[in-house]
């Protein structure tokens, strides 16, 4: 195998580095430093060396790594603005983060410190760079509503922490194995850029709540998927042989690393359990204030703190001015907590006037469809200026159009003519009536304009 040029990539250089319990080199001429290398245990130790080798190479600064974080930080932004989902897991695709990552994993397991430090410098740059494009584009952006694909991602839980463990699992048995497959299904379960898009939209729009939780959530991505990562390469004999007591260190600072993470992971998690547990506790208790026939617009349930706050619209057939009393008193009951409720009722239309107000949009319907034919019909008849305006009389109540006519003074050929363009008139509107004739009174009338109306 021939040697590139790669300085500061262990494994690719003449760099040592800890491959499973000993000291790997590549030399000039492509063969391992030891004079004993055979099939076997030694083949084994060749490849972590590559494997740790393609970690190191994917966490470089460069160029290429650079502008796939400005391409995926734009995709993911956009997404969340116009909370696509699809396009936000685009950018979770082409998102080049991961390989930082696993660099930070790979390189506590096998104790090097520059894999670390170069590992944490590129994933701190990137992160970076993610934000400052991000608040660009939604500076720039006229949209800066809180779509749902934002909001999802401001309130990380456990269950998150859950997911980036088990991601990074499955990323570093991917790399071991050499699985591109399950790389991308990883890279979707695991977001990293959407978070950092996020933040920088809390940032930019003022909700510094919002960029706090986002923040979290990118924090728990990383560390977890780092320390899945790190357990992994460990059981997979990546790194020096350690003493028992070392190795029972390097646990204990992984479940400190993932500990800490579970206290605010963990409250939030028990807030949003409470305002489940309370929008359930609204919907069951104003359904049984609520008479027959009314029903709930919208609601909207807050835990803020001790307190829980309850905003929503019912519409209702009898105005009940204790509905907000009412529940509030049976909420403290049955949440045991302080409850604040602002209940707005607006009366709904009986069946009647449902009725009337439907007929009336239909007649006005009617009748803006007779004035485009009325005048679509005068168009056609007035082509050519063959039959002059004066001698048409058009009814659009009874949809009757009346087109006097001197056949001697209009001679054989205009005659024909007119007849073809009456014809074909009557062809493209057959609910109408057009004829010759006649007519003394009442005199021509045009059809009346929207604006005459």
């Amino acid at each position: 195998m021939t040697q590139g040029n790669h300085p500061g990539v262990a494994g690719i250089d003449k760099t040592g580095f800890s491959a499973g319990g000993r000291t790997a080199a590549r030399l000039s001429d492509g063969s391992l430093d030891d004079p004993n290398f055979v099939e076997g245990a030694d083949s084994d130790i060749a490849d972590r060396s590559l494997i740790l080798a393609s970690v190191a190479r994917d966490a470089r600064l460069d160029s290429k790594y650079l502008l796939l974080i400005i391409l995926a930080t734009a995709i993911a932004t956009l997404g969340l603005l116009q909370s696509s989902a699809p396009v936000v897991i685009g950018a979770m695709l082409v998102s080049p983060l991961l390989g930082p990552i696993m660099g930070i994993g790979f390189g506590l397991a096998v104790i090097d410190p520059g894999l670390i430090k170069r590992s944490l410098v590129t994933l701190l740059v990137g992160a970076l760079l993610a934000i400052a494009v991000a608040a660009l584009i939604i500076w720039l952006s006229p949209i800066k509503d809180v779509t749902p694909e934002i909001r999802a991602r401001t309130q990380p839980t456990l269950i998150d922490l859950g997911v980036a463990v088990v991601g990074g699992i499955a990323g570093v048995y991917a790399i071991l194995r050499k699985l591109s497959g399950v790389m991308v299904g990883v890279a979707i379960a695991t977001a990293l850029v959407p978070p950092l898009s996020t933040v920088a939209f809390g940032i930019t729009t003022g909700r510094f709540d919002f960029a706090m939780g986002a923040g979290l959530l990118f924090i728990t991505n990383t560390i977890a998927i780092a320390m899945a990562a790190t357990a992994v390469a460990r059981l997979n004999k990546f790194g020096p042989s350690l003493t028992a007591q070392h190795t029972m260190m390097q646990i204990a600072g992984i479940l400190v690393a993932l500990s800490v993470l579970t206290i605010p992971l963990g409250i939030s998690f028990n807030n949003i359990a409470r305002e489940v547990r309370a929008r359930h506790a609204v919907q069951a208790q104003l359904t049984d204030l609520l008479g027959r026939g009314d029903r709930v617009d919208s609601m909207n349930v807050r835990v803020e703190g001790q307190t829980i706050a309850v905003d929503g619209v019912v519409l209702v057939n009898d105005y009940d001015p204790q509905l907000a009393q009412k529940l509030t008193k049976a909420l403290d009951g049955e949440l045991q907590a302080d409850v604040r409720v602002s209940i707005a009722q607006l009366r709904q239309q009986n069946n009647a006037a449902v009725e009337g107000e439907a007929q009336i949009n239909r007649r006005l319907a009617m009748l803006e469809e007779r004035e485009d034919s009325s005048r679509a019909i005068l168009a056609g008849l007035t082509v050519g200026e063959l039959i002059p305006r004066d001698q048409l009389f058009l009814d659009a109540q009874a949809r009757r159009v009346i087109v006097q006519r001197d056949r001697e003074a209009e001679g054989e050929q205009v005659a024909a003519a007119i007849d073809r363009i009456m014809a074909s008139v009557q062809a493209g509107y057959p609910e109408w009536l057009i004829q010759n004739g006649q007519f003394t009174s009442p005199p021509p009338i045009k059809p009346r304009s929207s604006a005459q109306e």
